[in-house]
């Protein structure tokens, strides 16, 4: 059963993301701490460095949740997740690090920015399963 604090954090997450020019939000307790516009993970990847400690325990909402991101979540000990669009190895991945999440749309795979492929970030994490690892490799291809 999901705590109704966080339902209620991820109907914000939902209202923001659909309504407001942002790439990710993060809320927490029905406030938002938190919201960027950028491509990629690149937004998600700066909200963990910008809040540090303070993300543990938020719902974050995200434009297209991929693997990437998912993980992501996870390193910054997400409550809850929301995003328009997603993939099912984002939900199982999220699954697997009990964090319920709320997709509207799945889709097989995140694409590149030329919409001709795959995203990278999503290829470079395919045999990866640590949250901390993927947060590195990630953390040292875009920060």
């Amino acid at each position: 059963m999901v705590d109704e604090e966080v339902m209620r954090d991820i109907e914000l997450a939902r209202q923001i993301i659909n309504s407001e020019d942002c790439s990710i939000v993060v809320v927490n307790y029905g406030k938002i701490w938190h919201k960027k516009k950028g491509e990629g993970v690149q937004p998600l990847l700066e909200a963990i460095e910008d809040l540090g400690e303070d993300i543990h325990g938020s719902v974050i909402g995200d434009r297209i949740l991929g693997k990437a991101s998912a993980m992501l979540c996870r390193y910054a000990r997400a409550t809850g997740v929301y995003a328009p669009q997603g993939t099912k190895t984002a939900i199982a991945t999220l699954v697997v690090g009990g964090i319920p999440c709320e997709v509207d749309t799945m889709v097989p795979f995140v694409q590149n920015k030329f919409k001709n492929g795959m995203c990278p970030f999503e290829t470079m994490l395919t045999d990866i399963d640590s949250p901390e690892e993927a947060y590195a490799l990630l953390k040292t291809k875009l920060l």
